[in-house]
């Protein structure tokens, strides 16, 4: 028996092998950031002058240049022998607009908020069909404005004693342009040609999207006080507002307006 023991071979089973480890899904990666555009609110909102409407107009141009991808708002209340193809400029109107615009408003997008009237002290006039509807406030504006305060803002008023809303617009983020202190008028607010003085010193700029917002100020303010010397007419003092965040996107060209660090 143990002979036979001795020549038989002893089973020995092969280790325990523990299972390949599973390979674990792939973490994707996070989407890309949405480009940034610009969002151009612009409101022609008397309609006693040609010029306000033409305002609009030569302004979307002129961001159009800028960003051909910019997404456009634009209201009119228009004279008599001009089209009336945009919606209407009312109180209301004006306050949907820019609570819209805070809602699409994404984090690498900049805005334009651009007004063309006439103005009074802490007014800015509403006039549809030549009758007179509730004008914007300085408490009206700075509501309006106050959810995109973390959105890179460019806010430019051409209307008389348009200065009144400096104070009340200030805001980090922000860079506020009108075309007269807080005293004064624009030209007698008269505006008998294709555009307001301001605007057109402004968007009319041909070589705009190299300048930074402030050279581009400047530049309107050097023609604007030309234009007044020339006509012997009282200074209307353009004025000009820099946040401090804004700093970092408002000395930089219009051009590249877009490729500036986001808000805060």
């Amino acid at each position: 028996m143990s002979s036979l023991l001795a020549g038989c071979g002893v089973f020995v089973p092969p280790p325990l092998q523990s299972p390949p480890p599973v390979a674990e899904a792939p973490v994707p990666p996070p989407p890309p950031e949405p480009a940034g555009r610009i969002i151009f609110a612009g409101l022609a909102m008397h309609s006693q002058a040609k010029a306000f409407r033409n305002d609009i107009e030569l302004a979307e141009k002129w961001v159009r240049d800028i960003d051909p991808n910019a997404l456009l708002v634009k209201l009119a209340n228009p004279t008599r022998d001009q089209v009336s193809d945009w919606p209407q400029v009312t109180a209301e109107n004006f306050a949907l607009v820019m609570a819209k615009t805070a809602e699409v408003a994404q984090p690498r997008d900049r805005v334009l908020l651009f007004i063309s009237t006439h103005g009074n002290p802490g007014l800015l006039q509403i006039n549809a069909a030549g009758k007179h509807l509730q004008p914007l406030t300085t408490r009206m504006l700075s509501d309006a404005l106050a959810p995109l305060k973390n959105v890179p803002t460019l806010v430019v008023l051409s209307a008389c004693y348009s200065g009144a809303f400096i104070e009340p617009l200030e805001a980090p983020n922000r860079v506020v342009l009108t075309s007269t202190d807080v005293r004064r008028t624009s030209f007698n607010c008269r505006y008998p040609g294709n555009h307001t003085p301001f605007a057109e010193a402004l968007f009319g700029q041909a070589d705009a999207g190299s300048r930074s917002a402030t050279d581009w100020m400047e530049e309107a303010q050097k023609t604007i006080t030309a234009q007044e010397k020339r006509r012997k007419l009282s200074p209307s003092r353009p004025r000009l507002f820099v946040g401090e965040d804004a700093k970092a996107w408002a000395d930089r060209p219009l051009g590249l307006w877009l490729q500036a660090p986001p808000g805060p």
